[in-house]
């Protein structure tokens, strides 16, 4: 169970028409691959989001842990090193890939899936599925078609994004939604950083009368004390930790009150390893994980603990690679929920053939 090579990749989507959240603009999706080799053969895979900064920082990091076992907490010590990497930023998505990588390759190596390694709390988890971006030309009509969509692949909570016009603008875009979805699915929202304090609040008035699902990062992720203070006055549960890091971090966020749920990355914070002590920390607080990132990893992580709450979903329209990037593919149920695959590690091969056309650097 030692590490005899490491590739990474990188693959590159566009969308049909850049789509936009509450502060930025996307027109791909990127995503950074490491494949870890053991020699015994195994190949332990592991990915995250982003472009050539994070391809850059992956392969100088992946390299250090060639030769190294598959011990998670020592590789984890390895490749965190905030003098030449920085603490928190792009550089430490990378280090959650080579991470997710490890664990991959011990289920792999051991014929456990990462979800049964980890606790194996339960087999299936709630999820919603992620959609509701401003587009060009996409109006109230186009908006309220892709969420009846999305509800009609069985998605019994569906999230929107919030923050890029004046508020006037999304009330009637959550009050569309909320229309469109019917009763029996929850309208989850997500700002992404986009407001200040004022509108912020009065965002999650409005949501709380609604009675929607939660109101995610809806101020600055350095502002902790003023979602302490949202979290204090509106009864709508408020979301964070998308783009927070390590255990440090989310220990902030819990001590200062700043969130009634935690959104931890695994692909951002720094890999299973940490996103474990994460979910830990937060249920000694009694604080539910509900991950922002990929279903694939994220479905066995809230499997695995109880306190897991409900994993995101990224069908093709959002996720460009979805289709193509891997043998397998992980669907949601009847019921709104996604199945823990029992498959050894993460339970997913990367489809080399189809992505091919996708690869921007290697």
């Amino acid at each position: 169970m030692t590490i005899k090579s490491a590739r990474v990749t990188a693959y590159a989507a566009p969308y049909d028409e850049p789509i936009t959240n509450g502060l930025y603009t996307y027109t791909h999706t990127q995503i950074v691959v490491v494949e870890l080799e053991t020699r015994s053969g195994i190949v332990g895979l592991g990915w995250t989001h982003g472009g050539k900064i994070v391809y850059e920082a992956l392969r100088e990091i992946a390299q250090l842990v060639v030769g190294q076992p598959l011990n998670t907490e020592r590789i984890w010590k390895l490749i965190y090193q905030p003098k030449l990497f920085g603490r928190r930023g792009l550089e430490t998505r990378a280090q959650s890939a080579v991470d997710i990588a490890v664990w991959d390759a011990i289920g792999k190596e051991c014929g456990r899936s990462v979800h049964q390694m980890l606790g194996g709390y339960r087999d299936t988890v709630p999820a919603y599925i992620a959609g509701g971006y401003y587009g060009k030309g996409k109006g109230l009509d186009g908006l309220q078609k892709e969420v009846s969509d999305k509800a009609a692949k069985g998605a019994k909570a569906i999230k929107m994004k919030i923050g890029a016009v004046p508020l006037d603008e999304d009330f009637a875009r959550v009050d569309a939604v909320i229309e469109a979805v019917g009763p029996g699915v929850s309208v989850l929202t997500d700002a992404n950083n986009a407001y200040n304090r004022l509108d912020a609040l009065k965002m999650a008035r409005f949501l709380e009368e609604r009675g929607c699902f939660w109101f995610e990062e809806p101020l600055s992720p350095e502002d902790n004390a003023g979602a302490a203070d949202l979290v204090r006055r509106t009864d709508i549960p408020i979301a964070l930790g998308e783009n927070e890091y390590t255990i440090t971090g989310f220990r902030d966020l819990i001590t200062a009150g700043a969130a009634d749920v935690l959104n931890a990355d695994a692909q951002i914070l720094g890999g299973i390893t940490e996103w474990q002590k994460c979910a830990h920390y937060a249920d000694a607080n009694h604080i539910p994980v509900a991950p922002h990132g990929d279903q694939e990893i994220h479905v066995h992580l809230v499997a695995a603990v109880p306190n897991g709450l409900i994993v995101e979903y990224y069908d093709n329209s959002l996720n460009r690679l979805k289709d193509a990037m891997f043998h397998q593919q992980l669907e949601v149920n009847a019921d709104g929920s996604i199945s823990a695959p029992t498959r050894p590690g993460l339970g997913f091969d990367l489809n080399h053939a189809a992505l091919e056309k996708f690869k921007v650097e290697s």
